[in-house]
């Protein structure tokens, strides 16, 4: 589309994402595709720059601006619907937050409970384990805090890859086998996930579509020049199927 794009790495901080949003280099730049983690749908509706903005990440937002993110409800229900299909019973929840229920780790553990609903199960609440963070050491201390109580799973799904690696050191330390053991099903398709030593089942969001359909709409928005009539759109994703879910033959 001939555009030069800058790149603005706002660490996660509500302050720096507010003032991207707000048009800091409204001078220089003709649309924003933003990634908030910490902004609130109240922030955004504050905005007063007028260069059209297009939203990515999981979080949902009540606001009059296009979004682009995968269906997390749906992704974690295929996941722990896997798991299930394997012949578990007792999967248990790693990631779980005490924050909005327009969060990620709502919408996947909504998925979560769905999946063992439709399967005719009632989940099995006392597996869901919350978490301060969502990297590797978070899943360590939750499958650790875990097991220490005497809620021993025969799965687990986690919140993200990076809390599911934490989970597979600790159940590995325990001298408990992934999969034969506890299986372990991660969310993001990272590329430890697949050089891990056993490799780990996990959902893939569609990172091309998502990063095509964002530019097609801040393009497209741009030459309207008009007030959005604001879009949720949902690219797919995959279950991506390895070892740490079935285990390897021959």
């Amino acid at each position: 589309h001939d555009y030069t794009v800058l790149l603005d790495h706002t660490a996660g901080l509500r302050e720096k994402e507010i003032l991207v949003c707000q048009g800091f280099r409204a001078q220089i730049i003709d649309g924003l595709i933003l990634s908030p983690i910490r902004m609130a749908t109240e922030d955004l509706l504050g905005r007063t720059d007028t260069s059209p903005l297009v939203l990515l990440g999981e979080r949902e937002y009540d606001a009059p601006f296009d979004h682009i993110a995968i269906d997390n409800v749906a992704a974690a229900r295929a996941a722990v619907q896997h798991l299930l299909d394997t012949g578990r019973r007792r999967v248990a929840f790693l990631g779980a937050r005490h924050e909005s229920a327009r969060e990620p780790a709502h919408l996947r553990l909504r998925g979560w409970r769905e999946a063992h609903t439709a399967a005719g199960l009632r989940p099995p609440e006392p597996l869901v384990m919350a978490t301060d963070g969502y990297d590797r050491q978070d899943g360590a201390v939750a499958m650790a805090a875990l097991l220490d109580r005497g809620e021993r799973p025969d799965a687990v799904f986690a919140f993200n890859d990076l809390v599911a690696l934490g989970a597979m050191r600790v159940l590995a330390s325990r001298g408990l086998r992934v999969p034969q053991d506890i299986a372990v099903a991660g969310f993001d398709d990272i590329e430890e996930a697949r050089y891990a030593a056993v490799a780990l089942t996990t959902i893939a969001p569609d990172k091309r579509a998502i990063a095509q359909i964002a530019v097609d709409c801040v393009v497209e928005r741009i030459a309207a020049r008009t007030a959005p009539v604001p879009r949720r759109i949902l690219p797919g994703f995959e279950l991506v199927v390895r070892e740490s879910t079935v285990e390897r033959r021959g």
